[in-house]
């Protein structure tokens, strides 16, 4: 593991603020394709969208949570082998907005397919840097919902995806450690919407 990437992941885990995501195969491409092809992004054109259906981490909560950067998306692995169902729509975004007046922009040029099932709730966190040059776990018992720090983070079908906060809570999931598999910093606009 390089320096800098074990510096990430440690910066990643320190940070009081995070967006924690489940990884699965997507749109026809495995994991490891998908990285690759995301970190080619950061070195062409400086930043890449990662396309997310997740109610937990709307641009609007992803915009809160990146207000006193850095803030960090820990992408960990499921909890059993097929947890993560496989996107199978390959839909290709091309626009993005960033807020409530819908101002659209293209993808940046040179950007590979932003892909997945494209409708009026599908959004993207934005990443200036990525790497899967990590090892380790995360403890999911030391993080709360963000937008509740009363209840606890949960993965289920349609939030595989959420924003969470450092919190000692309670309440516990059954299984507390998750094997990391990559990390990514944002930057801005943080979280768009997508068509």
């Amino acid at each position: 593991m390089k320096g800098e990437d074990m510096t990430l992941l440690q910066d990643a885990l320190a940070c009081p603020r995070c967006i924690i995501s489940v990884i699965g195969d997507h749109a026809g491409e495995g994991v490891d394709v998908i990285f690759k092809r995301k970190i080619a992004d950061i070195k062409k054109t400086g930043k890449t969208f990662w396309l997310v259906k997740s109610y937990k981490s709307r641009p609007a909560q992803v915009q809160e949570i990146c207000q006193l950067p850095p803030t960090y998306t820990i992408f960990i692995k499921p909890l059993r082998q097929g947890g993560a169902r496989a996107t199978i729509n390959n839909d290709a975004a091309r626009e993005y907005y960033i807020d409530e007046k819908k101002t659209w922009f293209r993808l940046p040029a040179g950007l590979s397919p932003v892909t997945g099932k494209l409708d009026a709730g599908t959004t993207a966190l934005v990443f200036d840097m990525l790497t899967t040059s990590v090892s380790g776990t995360i403890e999911l018992w030391r993080y709360a919902d963000f937008s509740d720090e009363q209840k606890t983070v949960k993965f289920r079908q349609g939030c595989s995806t959420v924003c969470a906060i450092l919190s000692s809570h309670p309440k516990r999931m059954k299984s507390q450690c998750r094997e990391i598999v990559a990390v990514a910093k944002f930057t801005e606009p943080y979280g768009v919407w997508l068509r």
